[in-house]
């Protein structure tokens, strides 16, 4: 439990000066911030209640917007501490850097270890031994600190926190009956159908995917010409080799490319024998001009040198003769590639026979097979494509039919217990003559979480605060909540009745109840009594405001009285 707090800042005025307040302790049940019997404001009563919220882990007594308390007093460290069993905690914050919390000794003197903030909050988790509840320690304690500004204190609306959602909120309740682990498991299993649905409809629809089909009536078509194409196909394989439309389009794809490397193979082979032709027949001699052929010629030419011819015939012979040995290494060249071509063919041939495709096939044969059976093949999966769509988003709506299901079960368990709850607290007060405030979870039009409070048979402002208070007792002491606070502004419009007994249950309890409250002498002499007994400090106007004055008067800040 919270066991003391002290900042120099906290102050009366006595004698026109400031002197600190020193250490204020607190004790198990109810812990009261006492107002004067004039009800005023601005003398420190929510600030107070937000700084024990502060030693709570909080960070709204450093929000401007609900508390502009740093601005008018200046930085501050705020000392606290923690008891636990028979152990006492020591701790110090600092306004001017608030992500940390000191370790100190009881003299809060720092021991030298310096704690992150999100740190100390979970040890705080742990030391109050928080079990069932599966919140965060702030998710879990801020909801049900009502202090004036932070949002959370709408009578009607007891889950309200901040600009939380609704969906939100519920979860946190969830959470906090330790019943979201279930929901949850059925939440993500939902969250991931739905999320893949709506990535494979984006990716289909932008075109990243084209082999699902967008609509009804694309899959009709995708039928239509699935027909079509499977009937030329069966023509074709008709015509060609009626063997053929038998096999995979793997091995007809494979067959194609086989085919051409053999008509590449055989083109090649054409040319290396052409060549090869050409350098036997110079070898034979086929080109060379011969004795006879010379006197031939000088039957048509009687004035042509013979010497000369037969000089240049000796020539050619001579070059001949070098170039006879260069050539029939060429020969036996070209016959070593064309075998190797030859083999080639042959093996590529004998791998097409394995395939179970006849090597008579053309390849424009081949390539067509491929083609139709191609697209065939792209407009089933295009169809099943949008068949597997079909059963994602039917899927995805089990998925959500289910995640709803189990949050209404866990939350009319939820729903029940809180009510029970109610009933009886409401029965305390009231004799039992009274119906008590009710919360009912429900789904808007939307389909979205939703929930209603409150009682329809009296939907006073006073009763209305008085049901606020019911829940959140009723919150206390059915769940790991280990403390509350209420700020005064919820008791203002409450009947003395109510006011007393609300009282009596405060003092029921063992949890830690912090509240502010006003005009003690204006309600019954129970409930003045019970305030008086169980205030922490008292505030009031002209001196005896949290800090000995207020920064809403036009009057200059004191000083504080040095020791």
């Amino acid at each position: 439990m919270l066991y003391e707090i002290e900042c120099d800042k906290f102050a009366r005025m006595i004698n026109g000066k400031l002197v600190p307040r020193g250490r204020i302790e607190f004790h198990e049940g109810l812990n009261t911030v006492l107002g004067d019997k004039k009800a005023e404001n601005s003398i420190g009563k929510s600030t107070f209640l937000l700084a024990l919220d502060f030693c709570f882990g909080g960070d709204d007594y450093l929000n401007t917007e609900i508390n502009n308390v740093v601005s008018f007093v200046g930085n501050h460290t705020i000392k606290f501490a923690f008891k636990f069993g028979n152990q006492i905690e020591w701790y110090t914050r600092d306004t001017l850097n608030a992500s940390v919390v000191i370790v100190c000794d009881d003299n809060y003197q720092p021991v030298g270890e310096t704690m992150p903030v999100d740190d100390f909050r979970k040890h705080l988790r742990e030391a109050y031994q928080i079990q069932t509840a599966e919140n965060s320690w702030r998710s879990l304690v801020g909801r049900y600190s009502r202090i004036y500004g932070r949002d959370n204190a709408d009578e009607r609306k007891p889950l309200k926190y901040g600009e939380e959602t609704v969906e939100l909120a519920i979860m946190a309740l969830e959470q906090l009956f330790g019943v979201y682990s279930l929901v949850k498991e059925y939440e993500e299993y939902y969250k991931d159908k739905n999320k893949r649905k709506t990535v494979r409809k984006q990716a289909t629809d932008i075109g990243e995917i084209v082999t699902i089909a967008k609509t009804k009536k694309q899959v009709k078509e995708n039928e239509k010409e699935i027909e079509r194409l499977t009937q030329e196909l069966s023509e074709l394989t008709d015509r060609e080799d009626s063997k053929i439309a038998a096999q995979d389009t793997a091995n007809l794809d494979k067959a194609s490319e086989i085919k051409g490397q053999i008509t590449v193979l055989k083109r090649k082979r054409t040319r290396l024998v052409s060549q090869l032709n050409t350098v036997k027949a110079n070898l034979e001699g086929g080109l060379t001009p011969t004795s006879d052929d010379i006197v031939e010629l000088q039957e048509y030419f009687p004035e042509v040198d013979i010497e000369k011819l037969e000089t240049i015939e000796n020539f050619h012979k001579k070059i001949q003769t070098i170039l006879t040995g260069e050539m029939t290494d060429e020969v036996s060249r070209l016959e070593i590639l064309i075998a190797a071509a030859t083999e080639e063919v042959t093996k590529l041939e004998d791998e097409q026979r394995k395939l179970g495709i006849p090597t008579h096939v053309s390849k424009k044969f081949l390539d067509k097979t491929v083609e139709f059976r191609g697209r065939i093949s792209f407009l089933k999966k295009q169809n099943e494509g949008y068949n597997d769509t079909k059963a994602l988003a039917a899927e995805t709506k089990a998925a959500k039919e289910q995640m709803e299901n189990a949050r209404e079960d866990q939350l009319s368990k939820v729903e029940t217990m809180i009510n029970q709850n109610m009933i009886r607290l409401n029965d305390f007060i009231y004799d039992a003559e009274r119906y008590a405030p009710e919360i009912h979870f429900g789904e808007t039009r939307t389909g979205k979480p939703s929930y209603k409070f409150g009682c329809k048979w009296n939907t006073g402002t006073g009763e209305n605060y008085k049901n606020l208070i019911i829940y959140d007792l009723s919150i206390l002491n059915n769940t790991d909540l280990p403390y509350m606070m209420h700020d005064s502004l919820i008791f203002k419009n409450i009947a003395d009745l109510p006011i007393d007994k609300i009282m009596q249950l405060y003092l029921q309890s063992k949890k830690q109840i912090f509240i502010s409250f006003d005009k003690k002498e204006a309600f019954t002499e129970y409930t003045e009594k019970t305030v008086t007994n169980t205030t922490v400090i008292e505030l009031y106007d002209d001196g005896g405001e949290l800090f000995g004055w207020s920064w809403a008067k036009k009057k200059k800040a004191p000083e504080t009285k040095k020791d």
